[in-house]
């Protein structure tokens, strides 16, 4: 017998649509009160359904007959600057924070922003960024002196990552090395099986370690070994169709380990698995 797909959470209904061809962005706006920016990052991060399907386009055009969904947590209070964000070790000169999914490392608005107010530390600047969905461990410098020394580890592999990931279908081996090049440059990946529900729709929960730090390195390496994350909406292969209702990249930076760039001390730090990603896991019954 074919074992029914996972409970996903309930999806949210808008008020109905008042006239016949009224744009999606224009029923987003109105109906949560946002500006035409912040109903747009709704659609560009894929939160919203219409008759039960996914829709991104905002010039999508609303018949008053049809059911405007979104997921549950699409329009919570995001991070803010009244919202401090947590800081998972502090040091004269640097610090590792926790980052949020959906923000940016670097940028407007972005992480760096944030933490340059939170602390008044208008100098601070990230050593290495994260992508956009993935949460958990950044490291910043105080100064331009720790920064350099810092890039330097990154740069001489010496630095340690592990990420927790969930991916759709399951490793052909418990463990595994990835040595697949990025970008045309060596890139190396031991990923771990840490639990996997292996009915359909399969998916499972994994570790990564990574040697290197290639840009969407374990995107890309899990997808080529067959099980991509879940949220994923660049490297996603077909199987998205049994997960759509996953809001991001369930993808977590959870360790950072490097030396102390003055003492040459060993430093770790870790971030604690966040709440949608446990979420998650609970949902694909993978805890």
């Amino acid at each position: 017998m074919k074992r029914s797909a996972p409970p996903v959470p309930a999806l949210r209904r808008l008020p109905p649509v008042r006239r016949n061809g009224t744009p999606l962005l224009d029923h987003l706006a109105d109906c949560l009160a946002l500006s035409r920016r912040a109903a747009k990052n709704l659609l560009d991060d894929r939160l919203v359904f219409v008759n039960g399907r996914r829709i991104w386009m905002a010039k999508h055009l609303l018949q008053t007959r049809d059911a405007v969904e979104l997921l549950p947590d699409a329009v919570a209070p995001q991070p803010n600057r009244e919202t401090p964000v947590r800081i998972l070790l502090d040091d004269p000169a640097f610090l590792v924070a926790d980052k949020p999914p959906r923000l940016l490392t670097v940028g407007e608005k972005s992480l760096e922003i944030r933490l340059r107010d939170q602390l008044g530390l208008p100098g601070l600047r990230a050593v290495h960024r994260l992508d956009k969905d993935t949460s958990g461990c950044v490291l910043f410098a105080k100064d331009e002196e720790t920064r350099r020394a810092l890039v330097a580890q990154f740069e001489e592999g010496r630095v340690r990552k592990l990420y927790h990931a969930l991916v759709a279908g399951n490793l052909a081996e418990p463990q595994m090395d990835i040595r697949m090049p990025v970008d045309h440059l060596p890139a190396v990946s031991h990923v771990r099986q840490v639990a996997a529900q292996s009915k359909p729709p399969r998916a499972a929960h994994l570790t990564v370690a990574i040697e290197t730090g290639r840009t969407h390195q374990i995107r890309i390496h899990l997808h080529h070994a067959g099980t991509p994350v879940l949220g994923d909406r660049q490297y996603f292969s077909a199987r998205s169709a049994d997960f759509p209702e996953v809001p991001r990249q369930m993808l977590h930076a959870s360790e950072l380990r490097f030396a102390h760039p003055a003492t040459g001390k060993p430093i770790a730090a870790a971030a604690p698995l966040p709440k949608d990603f446990r979420n998650w896991m609970r949902t694909l019954r993978l805890t």
